[in-house]
């Protein structure tokens, strides 16, 4: 009867052995996405890009062009110069793309023709150039 009853259980035990899996590993999931710059944001990029090139700043417009780029635009002065600085920045990287910069040297009127009030507007000026200007 013994023998019978270590068979049974050798038996119940060899069917009764569980395999077990570890789970299916799933992908982690994908970082989020970044949030994009807010129009403050954009702004004091456009500032301090504005004076690391020695300006002196006055904001024109900010706006958001399309999804992924602002448009920062500013009135750019320097000492005797002035004119425009246009900066885009993407909206998730907060990478600097495009600039266009225009700042030129104020013009100074040459001619001792200008009219009673100083506006620099002369009387008398000749319009067009000729050879025997030069």
């Amino acid at each position: 009867m013994r023998l019978a009853l270590v068979i049974g259980c050798l038996m119940l035990a060899s069917g009764c052995v569980m395999h077990t899996r570890s789970p299916p590993r799933r992908p982690p999931p994908p970082p989020p996405r970044p949030v994009a710059m807010t129009y403050k944001e954009a702004v004091n990029l456009g500032f301090n890009q504005c004076r690391s090139r020695g300006y002196e700043c006055r904001l024109k417009d900010a706006d958001r062009k399309g999804r992924d780029v602002w448009r920062v635009k500013f009135h750019a002065f320097a000492r005797g110069a002035r004119g425009h600085l246009h900066l885009d920045f993407d909206a998730y990287s907060r990478s600097l793309l495009r600039v266009d910069e225009k700042v030129k040297a104020r013009r100074h009127d040459w001619d001792d023709d200008d009219d009673r009030r100083g506006r620099g507007h002369g009387h008398g000026k000749k319009k067009g150039h000729a050879r025997r200007d030069d």
